[in-house]
């Protein structure tokens, strides 16, 4: 199975494609570094959106947090602003066929046939999104409030991906399951028994470079709390049904 030029390398992504193809309102992909969480979310949007026309606009978001030391004040308009942190997705293209980087690009630039966004989360909040796939990139990055306005935007017709890292949360705070949005949300729909409404995959297989694998298993779950490393389990591709 191939969207938008990028094939399943193991098992458990073709048991994400299969949940982002689906007619769920939300998915949540989880996982190491390298896994393809992003890549395949938004491939398998573009094909969705742009081959199928299963939705109106495809709309990518995450927090837009520094790593590391701030790097201060970023000049120029929104767009200017909001580029450094929509880098990933524009990279993922060179990935993708050949021809991605011109398609998205005139998508993303086409006055009335935008249909392409990419939407700062600090700006969502109050607006709805109808028939629109909208990937939520570095969610173990947002705190309850904040999930809490992103995941209430959706509406007729639309599916959230949700894309996390529980070993790479950038905010101290949020290092405990209690203080976590995407934990606090992913592990309440569990609870609830909810599967109707939510699929949840854990990529473990490293496949953007076989050093990385060697990198995540150094450093992965130095801090992470086992709560999370449980919640992740749940996604286990043998026991999820799609």
């Amino acid at each position: 199975m191939t969207c938008w030029g990028i094939a399943a390398r193991n098992e458990a992504q073709k048991v994400a494609i299969r949940a982002l193809l689906n007619d769920k309102p939300y998915a949540f992909l989880t996982g190491p570094a390298g896994s393809g969480k992003s890549l395949v979310a938004q491939a398998v949007g573009l094909e969705r959106t742009v081959e199928r026309k299963d939705f109106a606009k495809l709309v990518y978001t995450r927090l837009q947090a520094q790593l590391g030391m701030e790097i201060g004040h970023l000049p120029g308009d929104i767009n200017e602003k909001t580029y450094p942190f929509v880098r990933p997705f524009l990279d993922n293209l060179e990935a993708m066929s050949p021809e991605s980087k011109q398609v998205v690009q005139y998508l993303m630039t086409g006055g009335d046939k935008a249909r392409v966004f990419f939407d700062p989360i600090q700006t969502m909040r109050g607006g709805s999104f109808h028939r629109a796939y909208i990937i939520v990139d570095e969610a173990q990055n947002l705190d309850v409030g904040t999930i809490h306005a992103v995941a209430t935007r959706l509406a007729t017709g639309s599916k959230m991906v949700f894309c996390g890292n529980f070993a790479q949360i950038d905010t101290p705070k949020l290092r405990k399951p209690e203080t976590n949005g995407l934990y606090r949300l992913l592990s309440g729909l569990y609870e609830r028994n909810a599967h109707e409404y939510f699929d949840h995959v854990n990529l473990t297989e490293v496949e953007r470079h076989p050093a990385i694998a060697i990198v995540e298993d150094i450093l992965r779950n130095h801090e992470m709390a086992p709560e999370f490393a449980e919640l992740e389990a749940m996604g286990s591709v043998g026991s999820v049904e799609v």
